[in-house]
């Protein structure tokens, strides 16, 4: 075996490579409840999604959630004092990571001897996309630009691009800012984040919405919790920073609670061993300063932004902290459904039609969002969009990636169209 060969098989053996063992016997399990149960379980148990009750009008969340063998009957003992009514969908985690990691090298491989730089059906290293974003702006000067935003807590290079046709100084037009990986585990993200890039830069019948509008997408918001996840436990969801009281116990900050609105304000966000910690401080995190500068840098004209983030086929829109409307919230409501329809027009036949409304009242309150910041700062309309997992969660299957950049490419689209007639 050649030099060559052995250095392509480590490397694709790189991706996800460790730490499934540390899941073994680890069960998933799908939890009903009200609203404030599901809320007062966020603080103490990895709940890995929550959406409406069988998309019903009860009233109640059912929630994924992860049971190590060590609390699993205590849990399940607390659930039915509650009358909460549970099922075991996972036997063992640790056998679904093992899975998926096979699923990825094999994909990795084929890409590989392919020759090409992106696919669509496995993910990347944050290296390899930053190569990728310098690689297109190379070939696409003309209207992509990287921007070397900052370093994260550990040193990484975060980049993202600017698209546009007058090179931000058409002062004129409005912005669109979407951001994708703030929680580290959420692969799926990344790579609709740089299917939008690719519509944009390369599909001419695209001209329009590129002409007319000016574009930021962070497509790899937090680079040390993704590769942490990649190389050490796949389940990882917060930064890697240890800038906080208790961080050698409890590293990393949950980059969606460390926005500064109504920061500070729930008491289970100030554990730092809770996956909802908020941090030491708004914006002590160097990833979330990115979005922020980002952001901020063109306040004046920011008409959308879009927080990826998967699963739960959901638009959200604030206010979060309390389940009140903001002054456009009939606006905020009627472009959420015209995304929404548009991507649900593509989805799969089995996909759950997507759920458009406001944060606290789809689910429960939550603070220091982006979504509900932005709102605050001036941008307009200002969504999280919960991505659809299938049957198979934010685990989502490298088979199933193209479909969800398709899909979510149209709504991207119509919220663009709609940006275009209404804040040009």
């Amino acid at each position: 075996m050649t030099r060559l060969v052995i250095c392509v098989l480590l490397c694709v053996a790189s991706l996800v490579q460790g730490g499934h063992e540390k899941y073994e016997g680890h069960q998933l399990y799908r939890v009903a409840g009200l609203s404030e149960q599901i809320q007062a379980l966020e603080a103490h148990l990895d709940i890995l999604s929550a959406t409406p009750a069988a998309r019903s009008r009860s009233g109640k969340l059912e929630a994924v959630v992860r049971l190590s063998p060590e609390e699993k009957q205590q849990w399940l003992h607390y659930f039915d004092e509650r009358h909460m009514t549970y099922t075991k969908i996972a036997d063992n985690l640790a056998d679904i990571l093992r899975e998926e990691e096979a699923q990825i090298q094999k994909k990795k491989a084929s890409a590989r001897r392919s020759g090409k730089s992106i696919t669509w059906d496995t993910y990347y290293r944050h290296d390899e996309i930053n190569d990728y974003l310098d690689e297109l702006a190379e070939q696409n000067s003309d209207l992509v630009t990287v921007i070397n935003a900052g370093l994260s807590y550990e040193g990484r290079q975060i980049k993202y691009v600017r698209i546009s046709t007058t090179r931000f100084e058409n002062l004129r037009k409005p912005v669109i800012v979407i951001d994708a990986m703030v929680h580290a585990r959420e692969w799926v993200t990344t790579p609709v984040a740089i299917y939008i890039i690719n519509q944009l830069v390369l599909e001419a019948k695209n001209s329009a919405i590129v002409d007319g509008i000016d574009w930021i997408i962070i497509p790899l918001a937090n680079p040390d919790g993704y590769e942490y996840s990649i190389d050490e436990d796949r389940m990882w969801r917060k930064t890697r920073s240890k800038s906080h009281e208790g961080a050698d116990e409890c590293p990393g900050v949950d980059g969606n609670r460390n926005f500064d609105h109504y920061w500070g304000t729930r008491p289970d966000s100030a554990n730092p061993c809770s996956i909802i910690y908020e941090g030491p401080e708004a914006f002590s995190e160097p990833e979330i300063r990115v979005i922020r500068s980002a952001v901020m840098s063109n306040i004046e004209r920011a008409a959308l932004y879009i927080s990826l983030h998967s699963y739960g086929n959901m638009f959200l829109y604030a206010w979060g902290n309390n389940g009140t409307l903001p002054s456009n919230g009939l606006v905020l409501h009627l472009a959420g459904i015209n995304m929404a329809t548009a991507i649900d027009k593509l989805a799969l036949e089995h996909a759950d039609r997507y759920i458009v409304g406001n944060a606290a009242n789809v689910l429960y309150y939550t603070t220091g969002t982006s979504r509900d910041w932005t709102r605050a700062v001036g941008v307009p309309l200002t969504y999280t969009l919960e991505l659809p997992g299938y049957e198979y969660g934010f685990l989502v299957p490298s088979d199933y990636v193209e479909q969800i950049v398709k899909e979510t490419w149209a709504g991207i689209e119509a919220g663009a169209q709609y940006v275009l007639q209404n804040y040009s």
